[in-house]
């Protein structure tokens, strides 16, 4: 437990930006309360097209609640508190639970075991898909009927999820963000992506992946200001069966993203000498 702490606490101090927004713009189309406060329970907006409307900039909500295994909160260890599933993936199972392929296991431990050194974000890589919408960075929808868009503040990079049903790419050469595509399911956006780069972790504790890895995201608007992303990890080279978890998200009203790049405040590469 130690070395998960201690690992824990080396990325979470490391690896996280200061993110600072644009001075706030009010966004008139938005429900308000007497105080001008965004009423975040107010009805879910409809494209033209009668869809939910996800469009906006969100923030991931924290979840302290179940944090690695014997940590009661990353705050505790770090000063810092983040989303549950932006430090361990697997925070709704038990220890033994974990569907470890052997190999996998083993790659885990080894990572716990470098106190996470090799963590791809801490070397200003990419945190890729889907670690990235679980970070307590900000990030922006933008949906158009064919095309649904999300930009991150993290990195300043991006994703285009296609709707036009077009296949998924054959052969895809290795991406971080990997390749998605989109279809509406009622109320709730699904989007399936392949092609991963297994150089991401899942999370910053080191749970890894292979390049077969496949991730569906069920995108929901329970209302203006809620977002759920329901997340599956299908890997059977690396797990005996898929993983899921709810990432939860917020509406930051009248705020707007800012370009970040982790290297022009690198301070890390000093700790690996």
């Amino acid at each position: 437990m130690k070395t998960i702490i201690t690992s824990l606490a080396f990325i979470l101090v490391l690896g996280l930006p200061v993110s600072a927004q644009w001075a706030k713009t009010k966004d008139n189309s938005i429900p308000r309360a007497a105080d001008g406060k965004p009423i975040l329970t107010a009805k879910t907006p409809q494209t033209r097209e009668g869809k939910p409307d996800l469009s906006g900039v969100w923030q991931s909500d924290t979840d302290p609640a179940g944090l690695p295994k014997g940590i009661d909160t990353v705050e505790s260890i770090t000063g810092l508190n983040a989303p549950r599933y932006f430090v361990d993936v697997t925070a709704d199972l038990k220890q033994n639970e974990v569907p470890f392929q052997p190999a996998a296991a083993a790659a885990f431990v080894q990572r716990l075991q470098n106190m996470g050194k090799d963590d791809p974000t801490a070397r200003c890589q990419p945190t890729g898909v889907p670690a990235i919408n679980n970070i307590p960075i900000p990030f922006k929808i933008v949906q158009t009927p064919g095309l649904v868009v999300i930009l991150y503040e993290d990195s300043s990079v991006f994703r285009q999820i296609f709707m036009d049903a077009r296949k998924p790419v054959a052969d895809p050469q290795p991406r971080w963000m990997g390749y998605s595509t989109g279809r509406w399911e009622g109320e709730t956006l699904v989007v399936d992506s392949i092609g991963f780069t297994a150089k991401s972790w899942l999370d910053r504790i080191g749970h890894t992946h292979s390049e077969a890895m496949r991730v569906t995201e069920r995108f929901r608007r329970r209302d203006l200001g809620h977002l759920e992303i329901e997340v599956t990890i299908d890997d059977p080279m690396t797990y005996t069966k898929p993983i899921k978890y709810v990432q939860k998200a917020t509406l930051v009203a009248d705020e707007d993203l800012l370009e970040y790049f982790c290297t022009e405040n690198e301070k890390d590469v000093q700790h690996y000498r």
